[in-house]
């Protein structure tokens, strides 16, 4: 399977550690191109943006609800192992999770998790929120 990969190349590259990005659930590669690539492209770094498996423009062989964390991990993993060098990670939201699994096997010089999910999932503090606060978890949770 050949995943989506954007990626921005300097025309000089002063680091010698490329920069992967991983997105967080609904979006794909995409949301890195128009403002980060560019940017760390700008200041000598390869960087290079990854749709996982049925996000962007990366197909899949299951539907959506059937992927698996491990799934997600498996894409990084695959497209690490494509790359002279290991990168530097930098995942958001969900993809700051499967950063986080991917790590657990897999040194790297550098990850960078933005607002991230926590290593444990949210399920305990989702539940625990609405067991306190049904009204504003529900509203919260269905105006999205």
């Amino acid at each position: 399977m050949n995943l989506e990969i954007l990626s921005e190349i300097p025309s000089t590259i002063s680091h010698k550690t490329p920069i992967l990005f991983v997105h967080g659930a609904w979006h794909g590669a995409w949301c890195w191109k128009e403002n980060f690539l560019p940017h760390f492209a700008k200041n000598g770094y390869q960087a290079y943006a990854l749709s996982l498996r049925g996000h962007g423009n990366s197909p899949t062989d299951k539907k959506l609800n059937r992927l698996r964390i491990a799934d997600y991990v498996a894409d990084i993993e695959k497209e690490v192992n494509k790359m002279s060098q290991k990168p530097i990670l930098i995942g958001h939201s969900m993809g700051g999770f499967v950063v986080q699994k991917y790590l657990e096997t897999h040194p790297v010089p550098a990850a960078i998790l933005m607002a991230s999910l926590p290593p444990q999932g949210i399920l305990r503090t989702s539940l625990a929120i609405f067991r306190r606060h049904p009204m504003a978890f529900l509203t919260a949770t269905i105006s999205f």
